[in-house]
């Protein structure tokens, strides 16, 4: 096993030999056989005698700069100087919770005994209750407690359960912290309270109100799959994939579109800063983009987008909407609060616009998510909005040991802005973490897999270690390895559930049921139809939209495709009847379309095991709109282990490891965290190289990999990695700055010095 690197090296116990001692041997006589023991993988006492001298070796001790010009230089002296003012208040004595007058302060009017189940930095922050307030919560320090205790405190205060708002960026997360706090007070109440995601409750909101805000509420939602047909078809119609140049795919053009208005940029400027390739395309994406906005108008469609625009922009614009809305709620509270991008930012300002009790709760040093259009200085600026707000740093660490925190706070320490925090436990004991220098990915991938079966066979489980990569092809090598040791695993952020076709299919023909002339719903299927080419289908879903939706296929008679055209009409009929369940509905979706499947796909007894999963899904609704709305917005489960599994929950008893980029592990935590391929320009990657802002993001999202570990951390890199923009050989520049003494390094290779 990979063992303890102390200084002194592995040393063989007994007879055997340490396994990955072998492992390196091994390796080593493949290189000399092929004539390319030009290095030798040292595993001796000699090669570690000096530590120094090792470091020195491997850390070069410069690393290029991002530039940084005059105004990027002003905007982070600016936000720093913001919050150190912040940080010099927290100096000062920290001042006890306000309570309103309507709020006893008696603890004996409580059933739960607050000052004993918090710390004192958590009861301050849920016993705080007039204004808003900001709660740094550092990886690990209970921030799910604290919100949890918090709507346990409103309750017991008197708040009526129905002006609570809890908003959060997972239907899961509301609803266990609810379940959480029904638990606590043994009260149903926690059912009128307001929670959920930001696209759930705004489309729950939009629909309530949508003859105040001008909306059909039969509006369809659109997924992200469903938005970029949309937009492949527009950019279809326009011919521009016929252009002599390669013109961006769907894909690209939807995600330039999405941050344009999640940024709210201009499509031009969100090109020249980070599609700087695409600026000759720049008139032809905004013509699109005007052209998919338009589309979603005609057919009554919503994407995820407009569920928050049209929200925020109501909030903002309609008096009467915004009064009636903000008056329901008396607290809103906002979870993981680093993530919000500018309009949801905007959104909770607008709702608290009246009551003004407004709790984010976050830790601006785990803002990984710029790439979907968070933005980060929301937490950062939150008291410059809010100069009377109340902020308090949880730094209890309840995950892991001091020496993994210890190496998590040097990270921190090294970053050029961010709130100040340390992070402490009580969990002293504990090995530190392991930084180890392999020849190749190969022998990286071969010794991270024999240390995971050496932990194994010292009881722990699979389930219970991670692997996690800042890019996907990081863990090829590794994936290899394990599928050749037979090792089970799961890939968190693979292949969707709701992104495979034939769930797609079923939901289509059930979202017709509702809205009739869901244009993107119609086309998907009518082109399965012998006869129907994408022309026809285009008359066919315009003779639909000018009968409002009233389906009748008249005008069709006499065509080779009428007679499907008519059962098609009937099983949408029966699935859209009044009064019927949603799961009766599935039933008689699900008879028309398995024939359909079985033609189509030849594994389609397989395939039908996920129209089953919507099937039993939909048994826990009573509204077919909602059901719907769902699972658009909280698809079932977003990870697989074989694409014909449906995987419904989050937390499978299989013993399998995990094997995941960080930006999808955010939010767990294993007892053993692999991180492979630290080296600079794969990890911070090549393109934060050009810019300290992304290079910041890239240094937190280190820390979010660190502070998932519990017990033990594992670090390497492979001696170098050519791609296809680079030949990397220095380890990560997260790396240079910190203290040596805050892990253990060990190089199984090192240059031939000679």
């Amino acid at each position: 096993m990979i063992g303890d690197f102390s200084g002194s090296g592995n040393q063989n116990k007994g007879n055997g030999k340490d396994p990955l001692d072998k492992l390196i041997d091994f390796s080593k006589y493949k290189r000399r056989k092929q004539g390319q023991d030009k290095h030798e993988a040292s595993n001796t006492e000699e090669s570690l005698k000096n530590k120094e001298t090792n470091h020195a070796s491997i850390f070069p001790s410069q690393y290029p700069e991002p530039p940084v010009d005059d105004e990027i230089r002003a905007r982070f002296q600016h936000l720093q100087s913001l919050i150190d003012k912040i940080n010099n208040q927290l100096e000062q004595e920290a001042r006890p919770g306000d309570f309103p007058n309507n709020i006893s302060q008696s603890a004996s009017d409580f059933k739960i005994n607050y000052p004993e189940e918090l710390n004192p930095q958590q009861l301050e922050a849920v016993t705080y209750c007039n204004g808003p307030l900001l709660i740094i919560a550092g990886a690990g320090t209970g921030k799910t407690r604290t919100l949890v205790y918090r709507v346990s405190y409103l309750l017991e205060s008197g708040i009526p359960p129905q002006e609570i708002l809890l908003l959060t960026f997972t239907r899961k997360a509301a609803r266990e912290m609810l379940e959480r706090v029904k638990k606590l007070l043994g009260t149903e109440s926690t059912d009128r309270i307001k929670g959920g995601t930001f696209h759930s409750f705004a489309n729950n909101v939009l629909r309530r109100y949508s003859g105040l805000v001008g909306l059909s509420p039969d509006f369809s939602v659109l997924d992200q799959i469903d938005s970029q047909d949309v937009v492949d078809l527009l950019r279809t119609e326009y011919d521009f994939h016929r252009q002599e140049k390669a013109f961006p795919k769907k894909e690209r053009i939807f995600e330039i579109i999405s941050k344009s208005r999640n940024t709210q940029k201009s499509i031009g400027q969100v090109i020249s800063e980070e599609f700087s390739g695409l600026d000759d395309y720049i008139d032809e994406i905004d013509t699109i983009a005007q052209a998919y906005h338009k589309y979603k108008r005609h057919y009554n469609l919503m994407d995820f987008d407009d569920l928050l625009l049209v929200l925020r922009d109501n909030l903002r614009d309609n008096s009467t909407f915004r009064k009636q809305l903000s008056s329901e709620l008396s607290y809103i509270l906002v979870d993981e609060f680093q993530d919000t991008n500018v309009v949801q930012n905007e959104i909770v300002n607008l709702l608290g616009s009246q009551s003004r009790n407004i709790t984010v709760v976050g830790d601006d040093f785990q803002s990984i998510y710029a790439f979907r259009g968070a933005n980060w200085e929301n937490i950062l600026l939150f008291p410059q909005n809010y100069p009377d707000a109340k902020l308090i740093k949880l730094e209890k660490n309840y995950r892991s040991h001091n020496k993994i925190l210890k190496f998590a706070n040097e990270i921190v320490d090294s970053a050029q802005i961010g709130y100040q925090k340390h992070l402490s436990s009580e969990f002293h004991e504990g090995t530190l973490p392991q930084f180890i220098k392999y020849y190749s990915q190969e022998e990286e991938a071969e010794a991270i897999v024999s240390e995971i079966l050496a932990l194994r066979e010292q009881g722990f489980s699979y389930k219970d270690m991670a692997v996690l990569y800042r890019a996907g092809f990081h863990g090829n090598y590794i994936q290899a390895e394990l599928l050749r040791r037979k090792i089970p695993y799961v890939v968190y952020g693979g292949i969707k559930f709701m992104e495979r076709k034939h769930v797609k299919d079923l939901v289509s023909y059930l979202r017709l049921t509702v809205n009739p002339i869901d244009a993107v719903s119609w086309n998907r299927f009518l082109k399965m139809i012998p006869g129907i080419g994408r022309v026809r289908a285009s008359q066919i879903v315009e003779e639909i939209t000018e009968q409002d939706g009233r389906l009748n296929f008249n005008n069709f008679k006499g065509t080779s495709y009428y007679k499907s055209l008519l059962s098609l009409q009937e099983v949408l009929l029966e699935a859209g009847k009044k009064g019927i369940s949603p799961s009766n509905s599935v039933a008689r979706i699900i008879e028309y379309y398995y024939p359909i499947l079985e033609k189509q796909e030849v594994d389609a007894s397989e395939r039908k095991n996920d129209l089953e999963v919507l099937y039993h899904l939909s048994q826990n609704y009573s509204e077919l709109e909602q059901f719907l709305a769902d699972l658009s917005l909280e698809p079932p489960a977003n990870k697989f282990q074989q694409e014909t599994t449906p995987a419904l929950n989050e937390a499978e008893d299989d013993d399998s490891l995990v094997i995941s980029t960080i930006h999808s592990a955010k939010g767990l935590e294993w007892n053993t965290v692999f991180i492979p391929h630290l080296l600079d320009g794969l990890f911070p990657s090549s393109k934060s190289l050009r810019d300290p802002f992304i290079l910041e993001e890239e240094r937190r999202l280190f820390y979010v990999a660190i502070t998932r570990a519990k017990e033990k951390l594992y670090l390497s890199m492979p001696h170098q990695v050519v791609s296809y923009n680079g030949y990397f050989i220095q380890p990560s520049r997260f790396l240079k700055d910190l203290d040596p003494a805050c892990y253990h390094f060990q190089a199984f290779f090192q240059d031939n010095k000679e």
